[in-house]
């Protein structure tokens, strides 16, 4: 928990310095609002069953799996010492994607989808992602939309499942 406290703060600080920053020139921004999503996984479930029931979840939604950032070894590695577990997944739907960004390039932005199993400083594992507010999924015509809440509640029930270790 204190890990995602001080990856929240980071980022708040980040986006703080780089908002009072001179830009470069033709740099510009859209203002987005993103939701993050989380919830704990299990203390039966393992770190690598619940990684096995997201990757399983995805395919049965469909998502195809196209790669992980095993962070922690990277962390590890730097530092000398051993870190807290921390994993990022990554998962696609190309046919969405590709409607999402002849509806707006922007939308690259949000690709590939990324979910997060991480272990706190207390031991306790949480699966965590990022969610586009739904204002932004609702503004795409109707095929694109349909298929962009289609990959978000996919999402949802793979972050279910692996907090449940579901496979």
């Amino acid at each position: 928990m204190h890990n995602i406290g001080i990856l929240l703060s980071l980022l708040l600080a980040l986006t703080t310095l780089s908002a009072g920053a001179a830009e470069p020139a033709g740099i510009s921004y859209t203002d987005v609002k993103l939701q993050i999503a989380r919830i704990q996984v299990q203390d039966s479930v393992s770190f690598d069953d619940a990684v096995e029931s997201l990757k399983l979840r995805a395919n049965q939604q469909n998502l195809k799996f196209v790669g992980v950032n095993q962070i922690y070894k990277e962390i590890a590695s730097l530092t000398g010492k051993p870190a807290k577990r921390m994993e990022i997944f990554n998962f696609c739907d190309g046919l969405t994607a590709n409607k999402m960004l002849t509806a707006d390039p922007q939308m690259i932005a949000f690709m590939p989808c990324r979910i997060a199993i991480i272990e706190d400083l207390q031991g306790k594992r949480w699966v965590i992602s990022m969610m586009m507010d739904i204002k932004l999924i609702q503004a795409m015509p109707d095929e694109t939309r349909k298929s962009a809440e289609h990959v978000m509640e996919a999402m949802k029930d793979m972050m279910v499942a692996a907090s449940k270790g579901d496979l």
